[in-house]
């Protein structure tokens, strides 16, 4: 019955808002109910956004909700607040037609009917004089399915296989991984995972997933993962051992080198009127050497000399195939 469904699903609201979280078979034994029902109860309350994980305790698995959430608490915003997070829509349109954005899209509609009838001239007035544009997205219309299985494997810690191939290749791969973060960057997705193959930390493109399979297994974060220190390396994607790169810019392209934050380790030195030299400590040169062939002859590359030698091999081609 349809009320004995709503009066039990809110009693299940309340036993997993507890800090220790409930089990299936206590959840079967204070409801009432079989497992199954249990399931799908939990299954609907995901649906309906309720933030719910799972974390395992001495061999045992707990279900709660995550910490700082409460069913029965509404969150003030300020009309500040509640206008960034109504423009927000534009940043991530990248993601148009996955799971992410749609669920963006449905709460940024709530904090809408939430704006009273007279604010909602002044947002239209705001939104005529913004504009938000990005270059060179991805399109995830195809990975609805492997987004949701990937954040919910990431929230609950299973691991999983995944079905890759690389650009280089046209055969997918199974590999067995356990996902870490679903990372958003550059207007593409990313899955960072520990690789059971590699026995190494990978990145791996949303896009280049074919499926996603949960095993038996959950995993523990392992204790020296740091997204942080370790994307702190990368100039762009790809993290390593840091080498130091020297790179010097002409005076009429260092005004627009200086106005930017390029990579978090970054040093500027002012060289009068010869430009600015960029000193930087990063964990793959072919990121950099890419990132230069479009600054064209106003960047020079001081050291090391392989990245140096890399950018005159890549321009040489590019003035080969232009005669």
């Amino acid at each position: 019955m349809r009320g004995d469904q709503l009066g039990r699903q809110w009693k299940l609201v309340r036993l997993l808002s507890g800090p220790r979280g409930r089990t299936l078979r206590q959840l079967v034994a204070e409801l009432g109910v079989v497992k199954r029902t249990v399931q799908r109860d939990m299954d609907a309350l995901e649906a309906a956004g309720f933030p719910l994980i799972s974390e395992q305790r001495n061999g045992t698995v707990f279900w709660r909700f995550m910490d700082g959430f409460c069913a029965e608490q509404m969150v003030a915003l300020t009309v500040d607040e509640l206008m960034a997070l109504y423009f927000s829509r534009g940043l991530l349109q990248p993601l148009l037609g996955t799971p992410v954005h749609e669920a963006i899209d449905t709460a940024l509609s709530k904090i809408g009917a939430a704006i009273p009838a007279q604010g909602h001239a002044f947002l239209r007035t705001v939104e005529e004089g913004i504009a938000v544009s990005t270059f060179g997205w991805k399109d995830f219309a195809h990975s609805r399915q492997v987004l949701t299985s990937l954040t919910k494997a990431v929230r609950n810690h299973f691991t999983v296989e995944i079905e890759h191939r690389t650009p280089a290749k046209k055969n997918y791969l199974v590999r067995r991984v356990d996902p870490y973060k679903v990372w958003y960057t550059n207007g593409g997705l990313y899955l960072v995972a520990w690789d059971y193959r590699k026995e190494q930390y990978l990145v791996f493109a949303i896009e280049r997933i074919r499926s996603v399979k949960p095993t038996n297994s959950r995993f523990s974060e392992r204790p020296d993962f740091d997204f942080e220190k370790l994307h702190e390396t990368a100039f762009n994607m790809i993290w390593g051992d840091p080498q130091k790169v020297r790179i010097r810019f002409s005076s009429a392209e260092s005004p627009y080198i200086k106005e930017r934050t390029w990579h978090t380790s970054q040093k500027l030195t002012e060289q009068n009127d010869e430009g600015v030299i960029m000193e930087m400590a990063v964990g793959d040169l072919g990121e950099v050497r890419r990132w230069l062939i479009g600054w064209g002859a106003e960047a020079e590359v001081l050291e090391p000399p392989e990245l140096a030698s890399d950018v005159a091999r890549h321009a040489r081609r590019i003035v080969d195939r232009a005669v």
